[in-house]
């Protein structure tokens, strides 16, 4: 007999209802309760409180559907009339016995569903925060689980200086004080007593704001401000404007950028300002002016690493250590590195900066010494990426040149005037709403101290919180953490302008959940974009507890998601990686099979494959866009395999991000060190994998120096590597590229593999850095040159967008690309151009193509092709692009776009080419479909037959002594890829009712009533959902 509960796995869902899988069968069911203190068993082994009896019941479709992952699990009803918010504020205990009373089992009990549906209804319609209006302040914060709160005032010495008793409003619960125009400016926490599961006990602490608008230095309080205060303007803000429109997300091309590396280390920029917000208000700065030429080259949004605030840099300059400070302050600030082998150093005379490189001499698999010291500056340092949510809705102070206070307002807001009036960009912002730095008790807990087991995704059986994230997972899923979302969201686009944002793994929300968010922001501006990481993965994967924010379920939205389809092709190989593997999996951008490194082990058919999924993320990454595969089979892009999921996903072109480098793994150019045959020229390998992003369909999007071949040391995740790995240099004197191996914790089992690819390629000069800043530019300007590269509808896509040189007769190694706007496609997008071409030769020998055919089979005039003139007359991407009597020439390693002018009216232009009508096609090829299990034959003999119209028939006679109960499924010859059963456990298959089938499901049921032959039709136009039929006719005598 257990003492002691064992886990959290009972969970109320409503006011009523209790679901608990361990109470399954136990004759007796009770909820203990208890308003401080522990629930446990006495000497005798009894549980001595307080309690209710539950009665079993039956989960409704409705309560079955909000919890999928809990739907089977034995459901109980609380007694009727139970108000269960008063137990709510206490430990809950599930307890089950035998019928004797024996203890058979007891369990913690997970809450949030019960919050949401007894509060939720009213919280969600108020205001949080300090809110300042007039002269009134109104502090209100949601926190149904607390037995007192109360407001805790401090002066600017961050003295208490008062604490008001907060009321509560039972039907919403949330706790409010109203104060006058005095507290603006005020330093607060809220002074709480909570029950808290982590401890088992009843907690006293103080806890900052989670609506905090304004903090002190580390976010040690929260601060009273009202963000309409004119001294927190910059002049010109209230009518300050995008200079972009976002009515065609398509016209988007993103620059991402971390506020320090743009300006941390740049010595144009006055020390002062160096990473921060401000470093950007410097109108001549070598950064400024460098994004100021990428967006006159067409680069419309700057995209910035989250600036949020942050718990892992601390915002006390005396407390930190960069690579520009002495070495001294370093052995200062960690005490550390004085008894390490760098303590000789720590009598000062030489920045960090100066003994890293004084370091790299001696640097090797065998004495790391470089990234050793790195880790001494690591978390004293000012870097870190930034994914480590404190406070969601308040600038972080380390970018401010003073963290105490509202300095950090007042210079976001002249970051982004300057960002949109001087460099001429919109804002993007990243945002973490997907976990906190921490949880439970922590110093930097904060939502998880207000409602314990709230805001945090729990472990359905531990009541553990989930961290597949990265960190403590929070729960967008609960209706209270949405409107904190929501709220801020609102907040950071209506009080600073963002004009959109990505959302770092998006897929661990719910679909509905960004739909709604979307929703609130628009509503401040209408034109706000969202686009984010639609990852599948973790504890929510394949939407186990809601439709999720993914890939595949975020067409139609008009949400945008990264693409891993085209840059895995572009790349080779996958982010997952390690040892000789990286080498051997070369891809499109970097020589698969057409220029193979001596450990490659690309083979034609898998080359060939790569450069399909670049054709079809050129096109949008459409699930519907058709195109010829590399075995001459005409595909959606749903049926275009991407490890084992469907590689088109899209609806429009706008609903992806495509791209080839981010801040996440090896830059571009280190990809390159590590695929790349010896000698070869990656600069132009570099401005050609570019191309397949910067000209095709989707939005491009970019990593801050991939234009400058941009290195950090071969570093994978350099989240914390501070400003040595992740050095920006505007100045194109250096790229960064082998300034000592990377972490050793992250790399090391890479490390033979890096020396023996750093000695096939020379390091970048400043020409060479040059000639990528104008490929780069050149990209841009392509882009931006003609409507046809950003058509932003699927519809225009399909109806326009075709590729040559397709099938398994192609050249490999390259891609053509036709957008056709003749007079027989519609509108007329660009009038000045009846079609365009865009070529990418990414193979080391020149490429002639010609010989296109319309819808009809027939040729194409191509007499009048020339090339664009938004090409570069010298530092071209387009080397020896030639276009001459129809036939188009390109040079090795190089990018073109060909027009097609138009003179006066539109005429004849590059019309798509014939397609096969795919309902004529098998929709598994030629994989035999066949009815298994029916009448007790499980082998593979009821083979089906194809009978168009992606329709599968057979049909078998029933005789009077085989009725009765048959069972079934549809599958291959080997269990393999194709094995339908049901969908749910209650399905059943009628007679001319068509049923949806799911992949791996149980086997379908039906009742054979009458004699005769029974037809079957399987249809798998969907082959996601697809459906089986069956109608019966009498037996021919």
């Amino acid at each position: 007999m257990c003492s002691r509960p064992a886990g959290a796995s009972a969970h109320l869902i409503d006011g009523n209802t209790l679901i608990w899988q361990g109470g399954k069968d136990k004759p007796h069911v009770r909820l203990y309760y208890t308003d401080s203190g522990t629930i446990k068993a006495n000497a005798d082994g009894v549980f001595d409180f307080p309690y209710v009896t539950l009665t079993a019941t039956s989960l409704t479709a409705e309560q079955q559907a909000k919890y999928p992952h809990l739907k089977d699990a034995a459901a109980f009803a609380l007694p009727a009339g139970k108000d269960l918010k008063p137990l709510l504020k206490g430990e809950l205990v599930a307890i089950g016995t035998d019928a004797d009373g024996i203890l058979q089992g007891a369990t913690l009990v997970q809450s949030a569903g019960a919050l949401d549906a007894l509060y939720a209804p009213e919280a969600t319609k108020l205001s949080y925060g300090a809110v300042v209006e007039g002269n009134r302040v109104t502090f209100r914060l949601w926190a149904p689980t607390a037995k007192s709160v109360k407001l805790a005032l401090y002066n600017a010495s961050h003295q208490k200086s008062g604490e008001v008793a907060m009321t509560f409003d039972s039907a919403s619960g949330s706790w409010s004080y109203e104060g006058g125009s005095e507290l603006v400016g005020q330093f607060y926490r809220y002074d709480m007593e909570v029950y808290h599961p982590l401890s088992r006990k009843v907690e006293h602490y103080e806890v900052t704001d989670p609506y905090s608008l304004s903090l002190a230095m580390n976010s040690e309080f929260s601060q009273v401000v009202d963000l309409d205060d004119p001294s927190l303007k910059p002049e010109g803000w209230d009518s300050l404007k995008a200079p972009h429109s976002q009515q065609n997300p398509a016209d988007i091309t993103i620059y991402e950028a971390h506020v320090r590396d743009l300006t941390g280390n740049d010595s144009s920029t006055d020390e002062e300002k160096r990473g921060k917000f401000v470093g950007l208000t410097q109108p001549d700065s070598v950064p400024v002016n460098h994004l100021k030429a990428l967006a006159k080259s067409g680069v419309s949004h700057l995209h910035l690493l989250p600036v949020f605030d942050i718990a892992t840099v601390n915002e006390d300059p005396a407390k930190v250590a960069n690579i520009g400070d002495d070495f001294s302050k370093l052995c200062q600030v960690n005490p550390d590195v004085k008894t390490s082998q760098f303590g000789t150093y720590c009598g000062g005379g030489q920045t960090v900066g100066q003994v890293l490189d004084a370091l790299k001499s001696g640097d090797g698999k065998d004495n790391p010494q470089v990234q050793e010291l790195s880790g001494y500056l690591r978390g004293v340092d000012s870097f870190n990426w930034g994914y480590d949510p404190y406070h969601y809705t308040t600038p972080e102070g380390s970018y401010a040149t003073n963290a105490e206070g509202t300095k950090r307002i007042l210079e976001f807001r002249e970051m982004v005037k300057a960002i949109k009036q001087n460099i001429g960009m919109n804002v993007v912002m990243d945002v973490v709403y997907n976990h906190t730095n921490e949880a439970g008790l922590g110093p930097k807990s904060v939502l998880d101290k207000i409602v314990p087991w709230y805001y945090q995704r729990l472990n359905p059986e531990t009541g553990s919180v989930e961290n597949s994230t990265c960190c403590s997972n929070t729960a967008p899923e609960h209706a209270m953490f949405a409107k904190l979302m929501d709220d801020s969201l609102v907040t950071w686009a209506r009080d600073y302008k963002i004009d959109a944002f990505r959302f770092d793994l998006m897929g661990h929300h719910p679909k509905d959940q960004m739909v709604q968010a979307l929703a609130a922001v628009k509503k401040v501006n209408p034109e706000m974009y969202f686009y984010g990481e639609g990852w599948n993965f973790g504890e929510v994967q394949d939407d186990k507890r809601f439709v999720q924010a993914t890939q595949k379920h975020l067409g139609g939205t008009g949400i945008g998601s990264f693409s891993d389809r085209l840059r895995d092709a572009v790349r080779g190989g996958s982010p997952f990686d390690s040892k000789d593997a990286i080498r051997e999996t070369q891809g499109f951008g970097n020589g698969a099979f057409v220029d193979p490194n001596e450990m490659s082990k690309v083979e034609l058919a898998t080359a060939l494959h790569q450069s399909d999924l670049v054709r079809l993320g050129m096109a949008g990454n459409l699930k519907e866009f058709v195109l010829t595969d590399k075995d001459g089979m005409p595909k959606k892009g749903a049926e275009i395999d991407y490890n084992g999921q469907p590689a088109g996903y899209a609806q429009d072109p706008v609903e992806v991000q495509n791209y080839v480098d981010k801040h996440d793994n090896q830059t571009l150019f280190d990809n390159l060190i590590y695929k790349a045959p010896a000698g070869a020229d990656l600069v132009r390998m570099q401005g050609v994998s570019l191309a397949t992003a910067m000209l095709g369909q989707g939005i491009p999007f970019t990593h801050a120096g991939v234009e400058l071949l941009r290195s950090k040391s071969m570093e994978r995740d350099s989240y914390d590597s501070g400003d040595w790995y992740n050095k920006v240099d505007y100045t194109l004197a250096d790229n960064n590229f082998d300034k000592g191996l990377p972490r050793k914790d992250k790399d090391g089992d890479n490390y033979p593999l890096i020396e023996q690819v750093l000695g096939q390629h020379v390091k970048p000069s400043g020409a060479d850095m040059a000639t990528m800043v104008s490929f780069y530019q050149e990209l841009a300007e392509l882009r931006n040159s003609s409507r046809l590269l950003r058509l932003g509808s699927g519809a225009e896509v399909i109806k326009r967008v075709d590729f040559r040189n397709t099938g398994p007769d192609q050249v490999p190694g390259l891609i053509v690309m036709t957008v056709d706007d003749g007079a027989s496609v519609g509108a007329d997008l660009d009038p000045t151009i009846d079609g365009l071409v865009v070529m990418i030769n990414a193979t080391n020998q020149s490429q002639s193509i010609g010989d296109f055919r319309d819808g009809n089979d027939q040729p194409i005039d191509l007499t009048s092709l020339r090339l664009s003139p938004a090409h570069h007359a010298s530092n071209s991407i387009a080397r020896d692009a030639v276009a001459n009597g129809g036939t188009l020439t390109l040079g090795a390693w190089s990018a073109a776009v060909f027009i097609k002018p138009q003179s006066g009216e539109q005429g004849l232009g590059l019309p798509v080419s014939k397609k096969t009508d795919l309902s004529t096609l098998p929709p598994f090829g030629k994989t035999d479909i066949f009815i298994r299990g029916f009448l007790g034959q499980w082998d593979p003999v009821n083979q089906m037959a194809f009978s168009g119209n992606y329709m599968y028939e057979l049909t078998t006679p029933v005789a009077e002594g085989q009725l009765g109960e048959a069972t079934l499924k549809i599958a291959d010859a080997n269990w393999g890829a194709i094995n339908y059963g049901k969908c749910a456990p209650s399905d059943v298959l009628t007679i001319s009712a068509p049923l949806t089938l799911c992949k791996g499901g149980d086997n379908v049921g039906m009742t054979l009533s009458k004699a005769g032959n029974y037809k079957f039709v399987f249809t798998a136009m969907n082959k996601e959902k697809p459906t089986l039929s069956v109608s019966v006719a009498e037996a021919t005598p």
